[in-house]
């Protein structure tokens, strides 16, 4: 009996130090995992943490770039300018390739505005248009149900056939001194009629507002559900649209 435990005890004693030795180089090697996952962690702590800080880098420069723009408008200095150099300096600091950004804008487009505000800008010096209030003022005095609705006719008109902004800039200090020789009070409702008028003018036609025109541009161009609005499509909607909401405007200007 002796003898037969003595021979186990020797084997006993070598599987007992492979445990033991077993053992800690389990714990070395879990202790070794935890450590690469809390450094995966970290530096995907890190990695959030920067596009955080660039993220809102980026927003503050644009809110900056914004609030500077409308300063630099309100100050009076050149829109296409100011405009421009804004726009230059959000590219810069995107830091990326503005090849994306530059084959959205629409070429076709801009170059219609540019003929329109050119053969806007001739029909203006032919004289005309003057031509055509001379004859149209005695008819729109606003002091008249008459001649309210012969302005807004005259408003709608010309904000279709030139654009509203061209039609204010013409019509504005005419209209105001025309209203002027009635009253006071009267001066003031015809610049909100011809804000109201001209505003609502753009509803008419496609040509009456360059959102119009942007709108149908973009629609036409969408890669999947391309859809094009002819001129004669809009005005079925934009003549009745455009004419009930002018009336419920007009019966509230006071």
């Amino acid at each position: 009996m002796q003898t037969a435990s003595s021979d186990l005890g020797p084997g006993n004693d070598v599987s007992s130090q492979v445990k033991e030795e077993t053992i800690p180089s389990k714990r070395v090697a879990s202790l070794d995992r935890l450590r690469d996952v809390l450094s995966e962690l970290s530096s995907e702590e890190k990695d959030d943490l920067t596009m955080r800080r660039k993220k809102i880098l980026w927003k503050s420069c644009v809110y900056l770039l914004t609030i500077g723009m409308l300063i630099a408008l309100l100050l009076g200095l050149n829109m296409s300018w100011t405009a421009i150099t804004a726009a230059l300096a959000l590219v810069v600091l995107d830091f990326r390739d503005a090849r994306p950004s530059l084959e959205k804008v629409s070429y076709s487009l801009l170059v219609f505005f540019c003929g329109m505000f050119i053969t806007v800008e001739g029909f203006n010096k032919t004289g005309i248009p003057c031509t055509l209030w001379d004859f149209m003022e005695p008819y729109s005095k606003i002091n008249h149900v008459s001649g309210i609705a012969i302005l807004t006719i005259v408003i709608l008109v010309m904000s279709n056939l030139a654009l509203n902004v061209p039609t204010v800039l013409f019509l504005g200090a005419r209209v105001a001194a025309s209203a002027a020789l009635v009253s006071a009070a009267d001066e003031k409702k015809a610049w909100l009629i011809l804000a109201w008028v001209s505003t609502v003018a753009g509803n008419l036609s496609l040509l009456g507002s360059a959102a119009n025109i942007i709108v149908c541009e973009q629609a036409r161009r969408a890669p999947q559900l391309g859809y094009t609005l002819s001129f004669w499509s809009h005005l079925k909607f934009g003549v009745p649209s455009t004419l009930i909401v002018t009336a419920i405007g007009l019966t509230l200007i006071r």
